[in-house]
């Protein structure tokens, strides 16, 4: 009767710590100037706030291994959504300057920004060969978030990944 129930703890416990696993993930964001983001809040699912970044623009967070996708956003710069590989446990991320565009329509506000977007793989080797980052490759996708208008509001939509 013990063996039955040292099993059925075994396998209860064993369940359990497989479900609520969580991992590291830690990192460095920057902006176009190569110059660290301080203060910069970073969250998982649009909502829950998981950490910031320091006055180096360094983070080191906990999140579940269930989570793949993470947002970065800071007063001035444009929000950064990254979707993770399941691997991924160090982001190296260029962030970019929002910039206000007035009186121009939001489809050439668009084309404006994605010309930006685009920078984003130069800016990276930039940062690589100064030695800013450590790493060559990125173990995440970014998606270029493109303003769009919906039942007369403004909302963004992820249509692209870099």
């Amino acid at each position: 009767m013990t063996k039955y129930i040292f099993s059925f703890l075994l396998l209860f416990f064993s369940l359990n710590f497989g479900y609520s696993q969580n991992r590291i993930v830690k990192g460095l964001v920057i902006d176009e100037d190569l110059e660290p983001i301080g203060n910069l809040l970073i969250s998982i699912n649009d909502s829950i706030k998981v950490g910031t970044t320091d006055i180096e623009g360094r983070f080191q967070i906990e999140i579940p291994t269930s989570v793949n996708k993470i947002s970065f956003a800071c007063i001035g710069y444009e929000r950064a959504e990254l979707n993770l590989s399941d691997d991924c446990d160090n982001i190296e991320l260029v962030m970019l300057q929002h910039v206000t565009h007035c009186f121009l329509p939001w489809h050439k506000v668009n084309k404006l920004r994605r010309k930006e977007y685009k920078k984003l793989p130069m800016l990276r080797k930039k940062a690589y060969e100064k030695g800013v980052f450590q790493s060559p490759e990125v173990c995440y996708t970014q998606g270029f978030a493109e303003y769009i208008f919906v039942n007369n509001k403004l909302t963004e939509r992820i249509n692209e990944s870099f």
